[in-house]
């Protein structure tokens, strides 16, 4: 299980590549092809890309990964509020979180994203946007967008997360913080990230689409490293692989839950 300041390194398992994300996405090599799901009257997409283009046969290089993702209803109506996300992602790749800071939850509830970076701009992974609804009762559903900014965490107890950090000032200041808790998956999925929408949350607030970019390039120990990092271990004369990327749950309130696995594949460097 991934521990605060620890290396986390998946064993080999054909085929894969790594994606760590704060939600469902997926890993395309030269493209940003997405999926799209529905189940009854709600729809779910999600998709993303990674940059280099190309990776290496062996080892890893640093990326950067890009998500996207969205949820509507085929009538129009506001949609059923996010309970909670659920992610597994294939086994092989690093996620380096060694000699990075980690950012304590306490610091960004109630605050705003100049906030939440002035207090723990050094633990920064990601940034990217969110937009939704607030529902209020006896008023009209007003939309609302605004700057997401992830951040290397540490929950009580000494557990590695992920802490999406979201600020919007329209219609009025709203600041909640989605953790994501890492932990091992099974089988060829080797980690495992799961976040819960907290009750306030979902009373009020929708989620209706969201993008975000997670890279970090630091250095520790005089040392050169990168937040996530992959490879493409295709077979020798084989330009590529293809294979089961990410398992990922959206749970809404009212017990539905839409979920998908995402097949992608990889090009090989050398």
């Amino acid at each position: 299980m991934p521990r605060s300041g620890r290396l986390v390194r998946f064993p080999t398992t054909w085929p894969a590549v790594l994606l760590c994300a704060l939600c469902p996405a997926a890993l395309l090599p030269g493209g940003a092809g997405g999926e799209t799901v529905r189940h009854g009257g709600l729809q779910v997409s999600f998709g993303g890309s990674v940059a280099p283009q190309l990776l290496p046969r062996t080892g890893t290089t640093p990326v950067s990964v890009a998500i996207r993702g969205g949820v509507r209803t085929v009538t129009g109506a506001v949609p059923p509020s996010l309970r909670r996300i659920a992610i597994e992602v294939n086994r092989i790749g690093v996620l380096e979180r060694s000699g990075l800071p980690t950012c304590p939850l306490n610091r960004l509830r109630a605050s705003s994203t100049a906030g939440a970076l002035a207090a723990c701009h050094g633990a920064l992974v990601g940034e990217g946007r969110v937009a939704g609804v607030i529902v209020l009762p006896e008023q009209e559903p007003t939309p609302f967008g605004g700057r997401v900014v992830a951040f290397n965490g540490r929950l009580p107890g000494g557990r590695g997360a992920i802490f999406a950090h979201l600020y919007a000032n329209r219609p009025a200041p709203l600041t909640f913080v989605l953790a994501f808790t890492l932990g091992p998956g099974r089988g060829i999925y080797g980690t495992r990230l799961v976040a819960t929408v907290p009750p306030k949350t979902r009373r009020t607030a929708h989620i209706t689409s969201f993008a975000l970019r997670l890279h970090r390039l630091y250095t520790a120990a005089g040392e050169r490293r990168s937040y996530l990092s992959a490879a493409c271990p295709a077979p020798a004369g084989f330009p590529g692989a293809t294979f089961p990327l990410v398992r990922a749950a959206y749970g809404f309130v009212g017990a539905q839950t839409i979920s998908e696995t995402l097949v992608r594949t990889c090009r090989a460097e050398n």
